[in-house]
């Protein structure tokens, strides 16, 4: 299973309603509201870099979507 955390920008004043469309997608585990240049991150998860594609695009085809930038996570440390 493969993890990763999506920066989404969004539209100015689309953000809450993109936010509540993206935790709609399968495989969207999180979706937070940032500051700064980033407005969205989703934390997503997927069983293949197949999977990640094609979830990462249905992110992109909402409208207000500008544009995103996904990092895999490579390992975990946790408390």
């Amino acid at each position: 299973m493969l993890m990763a955390f999506v920066f989404i920008r969004v539209e100015v004043d689309a953000v809450s309603r993109v936010a509540s469309q993206i935790i709609k997608i399968e495989g969207v585990e999180e979706a937070h509201e940032v500051t700064g240049d980033i407005d969205i991150i989703a934390r997503v998860s997927a069983r293949n870099i197949d999977d990640l594609s094609k979830l990462i695009f249905k992110i992109r085809e909402i409208e207000g979507v500008q544009g995103t930038d996904t990092r895999i996570v490579l390992a975990s440390h946790t408390r």
